[in-house]
């Protein structure tokens, strides 16, 4: 009998749980979770059979040119009947027809026919992942590239931040030990860059971190800086509301603008875009990018990243930003790939689509 794969429906609820319990010992997921990803659209799982004999559960990054294989299961008594080609191949169409061009998932290390299946379908290995599973085993992170690239040399390096509103200092962590490999940065370098480089107010909560405010506490730290901004406006003031807080925001702008100048660290109103952007790496830069998060989650907000690296097709995100409750981790947030294109619609924020960078390399 010929088996055809097909999206799954809330009605294979029942039979992907009893899929997973009897396929897996461990890091299994909840029927709660599997609810969770038939009710999202930026989820798909697809299935063999009525009642399921297999599955693969594809996890797509919105706003970018990502796709992660999550899970693959085919039941005991189906194995050795190619369901599992089947549906690896039928998850890179599906990602295709989402515009995803990277495919990435992990494997058990000791799981040879599996990595032989991943090999035979065009995998390569990319990172090793020790204690990834539950039981503390050891796992292989591979990738597949549905569009042919020279692709830069991505960064091992990810610090997701520990609040709400320190996206900036993990952004600039993360970069800064790209730069000096041998230092060691931790949560209270996250929180001081914070106190250093805030606003102080954001539309609730905490304030963020300004690209002055970050460039200062960057040169202070004794890094090479230079500041692009696409105006001289001030900055993130369209998140504040009241005009006593867009007062204070104002004066602390004032103020860092004043200690920029002071110290002499370039900053230039210009244009922004991937073009610029490749230019200064090729200088020896690294870059820390003011984004808004629309083309992400839908949701208006300033975002810093870095920018990890580039070549002549995509440009390499590391996110800080890691939503557990999207089932996120820091595999789905380091090197991020994004299509030019995808990363030009990605900078500006605010009613005047404000653009910043700020830019930074050891002192020469």
């Amino acid at each position: 009998m010929t088996s055809s794969v097909r999206p799954a429906q809330l009605s294979d609820l029942d039979a992907l749980v009893a899929l997973e319990n009897s396929s897996f010992s461990g890091d299994r997921i909840s029927r709660r979770s599997f609810k969770h990803f038939l009710d999202t659209e930026q989820n798909q799982i697809l299935v063999i059979d009525q009642p399921v004999q297999a599955y693969v559960l594809i996890l797509f990054r919105r706003g970018t040119s990502l796709a992660r294989i999550y899970s693959l299961a085919v039941a005991p008594q189906t194995r050795g009947r190619g369901l599992a080609r089947s549906l690896m191949q039928a998850a890179e169409v599906c990602a295709r027809q989402r515009d995803a061009l990277f495919l990435r998932l992990e494997v058990a290390d000791t799981n040879a026919a599996a990595i032989g299946l991943y090999h035979s379908l065009g995998f390569r290995p990319i990172k090793q992942l020790a204690g990834y599973y539950e039981n503390g085993g050891d796992a292989l992170q591979l990738e597949k590239r549905l569009e042919r690239s020279t692709r830069a040399k991505a960064s091992a390096n990810f610090y997701p931040q520990t609040t709400e509103f320190t996206c900036g200092p993990a952004a600039a962590i993360m970069a800064m030990q790209e730069i000096r490999p041998s230092h060691h940065y931790s949560r209270i370098d996250e929180i001081n860059l914070w106190r250093e480089a805030t606003t102080v107010y954001m539309t609730r909560g905490h304030g963020g971190c300004s690209p002055h405010g970050l460039a200062l506490a960057l040169h202070q730290r004794g890094f090479d800086v230079r500041l692009l901004q696409s105006s001289s406006q001030v900055a993130l003031i369209d998140s504040v509301r009241g005009e006593h807080k867009k007062a204070l925001v104002e004066l602390i702008h004032n103020d860092h603008v004043a200690r920029l100048q002071h110290a002499k660290i370039p900053s230039d109103v210009c244009a922004i875009n991937s073009n610029v952007l490749r230019q200064h790496i090729e200088a020896g830069y690294t870059i820390l990018l003011l984004i808004s998060t629309w083309q992400l989650n839908r949701n208006k907000a300033p975002h810093w990243v870095w920018l990890s690296a580039m070549d002549e097709h995509f440009a390499y995100l590391h996110d800080p930003d890691v939503d557990a409750a999207e089932h996120r981790s820091a595999l789905d947030n380091a090197n991020v790939p994004l299509a030019l294109e995808q990363l030009n619609r990605l900078l500006g924020y605010g009613k005047k689509s404000y653009r910043a960078a700020v830019l930074l390399r050891e002192q020469r």
